[in-house]
């Protein structure tokens, strides 16, 4: 009987060893931090804590052939702990003009993806009001979307608009690829996007048989004479789409294919701007699409990515290497006041590395405003406004000896005043070398 209860008691030990041992490595396997990440739904929770590059970029816009499930991205962990800042992006249709017209800095990004041929609206050769109408904006909405990428905010267009094989058929059951290029030609041509033209590039897929196509599968071996976007070498899409048109309006070409046809442009507008790219993948790992996207976020928002290859420095550099002056347009001011907001206090951060490396330069800073309010309170102002970024300056190390200011008020505008983007631009702050 003791045997029999000491027997007993050794199986249930050896079991309850196993069963230990197994639910150790299930821990270590699946419920460790490295290989499930779990997060809050609440935005609110998220955005202050959560520091995770992985999660911004895979929720940013995109085109894939595969769907994101769990997205890794192709750098390392030091790359992704790098970004230490948060962008506020929301698609097209899903935005609150309405709200945003009274907080332009709810969204940093407004994007619109690629839109099929049987819903893409036509009602005039400007791309903007198809593009507006397509997703049901009034002109009001409209206008406020204009003005809000005036005030600094970038509408991020991917591609142009796409067809199915499925959309049009004969009565035989074969695609009528004739007709399907019919309308695709008549939704996309004599286009201008704020008065720019419209370049359109069109692609097919290869037929396979009677019905069946191929996936549409592009691939680009890249240049940029922009040395920011040097290092992007190749960008590919896989589609299953039968044909896509894809818009480029005449604008900044960021990025070419080598025979030089325009992949990204920009346009600048006011202080803001609009980006058209193809929508290439940045999944899989040997091509360049998840590198082009973070350029282009660092790139368009001014942002300084805080390294030894910082290219905002390396844009003011640049500008003051060849000239006297360099003007940042996007610097904002809380509403009729001189306290600049945070998020503009970084992008002097270049300015005071730049002086810190040439110890005798020495600079004016230059307050301009827009014609809003009378001349007097307008030369105050911008004085202010001046005032204010030296101040800011000196507690990144520069010596007060080093910086003069001045405002100039309304007097010096470089663009109308009877618009939002003239406003907007006329608002700035200049910065000149006055001693080398």
């Amino acid at each position: 009987m003791k045997s029999y209860i000491f027997g007993c008691i050794c199986i249930v030990l050896l079991f309850s060893g196993c069963a230990t041992k197994n639910e150790s490595a299930f821990e270590k396997k699946v419920l460790s931090p490295e290989a499930v990440e779990v997060y809050d739904v609440s935005v609110d929770n998220i955005w202050p804590k959560v520091n995770n590059g992985r999660q911004l970029l895979k929720d940013f816009p995109f085109i894939s052939y595969k769907p994101i499930i769990d997205f890794g991205g192709k750098f390392s962990n030091q790359f992704y702990s790098k970004i230490d800042y948060r962008y506020k992006f929301s698609n097209i249709k899903d935005v609150d003009f309405w709200k945003l017209r009274t907080n332009p800095f709810a969204e940093d990004f407004i994007y619109v993806l690629p839109m099929w041929a049987n819903e893409f609206k036509r009602v005039s050769n400007d791309l903007f009001e198809d593009i507006g109408y397509t997703y049901n904006l009034s002109s009001r909405e409209q206008d406020i979307l204009k003005w809000w990428i005036g005030e600094g905010g970038i509408l991020w267009i991917e591609g142009g608009i796409y067809s199915t094989r499925y959309d049009t058929f004969k009565k035989n059951g074969e695609i009528d690829s004739k007709a399907i290029n019919r309308k695709m030609i008549e939704k996309s041509r004599n286009l201008k996007f704020f008065d720019r033209k419209v370049k359109t590039y069109t692609y097919k897929s290869k037929r396979l048989d009677f019905v069946n196509y191929g996936p549409l599968k592009l691939k680009y071996r890249v240049k940029s004479y922009i040395p920011y976007f040097q290092d992007i070498k190749n960008l590919q899409l896989i589609t299953k789409n039968f044909m896509t048109v894809d818009f480029i309006p005449n604008g900044a070409y960021l990025l070419q294919s080598k025979s030089g046809k325009p992949l990204v442009s920009f346009i600048r507008y006011g202080k803001g701007g609009v980006v058209f790219l193809r929508p290439f993948e940045f999944q899989n790992k040997r091509y360049d699409g998840e590198l082009l996207r973070w350029k282009l976020i660092f790139f368009l928002l001014n942002r300084i990515y805080l390294n030894s290859e910082s290219t905002a420095y390396q844009v003011v550099e640049d500008h003051f290497n060849n000239s006297k002056t360099f003007t940042l347009h996007n610097l904002h001011f809380a509403f009729d006041s001189y306290k600049l907001l945070p998020k503009s206090i970084e992008l002097l951060r270049p300015i005071a590395k730049y002086l810190n490396k040439y110890t005798n330069v020495k600079i004016r800073i230059e307050g301009n405003t827009d014609n809003f309010g009378t001349k007097k309170y307008n030369y105050v102002l911008s004085e202010n406004r001046a005032n204010s970024v030296k101040k800011e300056l000196i507690k990144m190390g520069i010596s007060t000896s080093r910086i003069l200011t001045v405002g100039y008020g309304e007097d010096r505008p470089i663009a109308t005043n009877k618009t939002a983007r003239g406003r907007a631009l006329n608002r700035r702050v200049k910065f000149r070398i006055i001693r080398r």
